[in-house]
């Protein structure tokens, strides 16, 4: 059953392991570009703009250089999963029902269960091997670039690094699979790959993933000259941050609204229009870059779940249904 299984889905899993191998090359050849960029031009390690070795000027340049190319990049990763979800996974059962092959191979002995379970690791496991591989590898090749990139913790920075990137691909998979066997339709399984995933992919990035901790909050009073919200003229949320609230008070420290519209071309500043507004004190509340790792096993748990009750359904539907 193994080698049939094998000899069945082979391609597929040499061109998404071929796709995969092409993507992780990509990032492997940028990291090393960009350390050496920034070694030639004295950066070396800069992630914020100083009055030092890190100046304007530079990280301008650095950033001009490689902005295409962070642009791009997370587009390929963020579509990546789905990609491999619709052509690993939908016709895993699907071409079974719609060519009448599962008759012959549930009718040698082989139960319906060992049958599911046989394709779909063959099918799954390499292709989940690769993309655990290529999101640590996109985790570290894209740390230099955290200027150009601004950070890991927003959209589409998270999803595109670390862990999370073979969940998104189980949970595509998973979707492909149990489509293609309640429908034995591939082309209703490729589609409602990805109409699920993307519902699935932005429901969680919106509703959960701000609750997954608690975030740090911070204030600092409203001073011209300085940056807005800042303490010591240092930003209250880091360029790396994920920033998810903002609140402002007053001299008597009552929250007020802040009306951006009112603001006019005389005042200048934002300070000044904060402070023509009575505004003294700002509060921000934000995700740190350490939270990454946290928030990533989070979701990647919610992603598992999801996945795990999707074949759980299709593995029922097999079990119930006549052949």
């Amino acid at each position: 059953m193994t080698w049939i299984a094998w000899r069945q889905q082979r391609m597929q899993v040499l061109l998404s392991i071929a796709l995969i191998a092409v993507v992780t090359g990509v990032l492997v050849h940028f990291r090393f570009d960009a350390v050496t960029y920034m070694a030639d031009h004295g950066i070396s390690g800069c992630v914020d703009i100083d009055e030092g070795r890190c100046s304007a000027s530079a990280m301008d340049a650095f950033a001009g250089r490689y902005k295409s190319y962070v642009a791009v990049l997370p587009l390929v990763l963020l579509c990546l999963p789905v990609l491999l979800g619709m052509f690993a996974g939908a016709p895993l059962f699907a071409r079974e029902f719609e060519q009448g092959t599962h008759i012959f191979a549930l009718t040698q002995s082989v139960g319906r269960i060992r049958w599911c379970s046989t394709k779909l690791l063959i099918a799954a496991v390499p292709v989940l091997a690769g993309t655990a591989l290529l999101g640590l590898v996109a985790t570290w090749s894209l740390r230099p670039l955290s200027f150009v990139a601004h950070g890991r913790m927003t959209t589409p920075g998270f999803e595109t690094q670390g862990i999370v990137v073979t969940a998104y691909t189980l949970l595509a998979i998973a979707v492909g699979a149990t489509a293609g066997l309640l429908w034995r339709n591939t082309v209703a399984a490729m589609a409602l790959t990805i109409a699920c995933y993307l519902l699935l992919l932005i429901g969680v990035a919106a509703a959960a993933r701000p609750n997954y901790t608690d975030p740090v909050e911070r204030r600092g009073t409203v001073a011209g000259g300085n940056a807005i919200g800042s303490q010591s003229g240092r930003s209250l949320v880091p360029d790396d941050a994920w920033r998810v609230g903002s609140a402002y008070y007053n001299a008597a420290g009552t929250a007020v609204d802040f009306d951006p519209s009112s603001c006019k071309s005389t005042d200048g500043t934002i300070e000044t229009c904060l402070s023509r507004q009575q505004i003294a004190t700002v509060s921000a509340s934000f995700h740190p870059d350490g939270q990454f790792w946290r928030l990533q096993l989070t979701e990647s748990l919610i992603f598992l779940v999801a996945a795990t009750a999707l074949l759980s359904l299709g593995a029922w539907a097999l079990l119930k249904r006549l052949l």
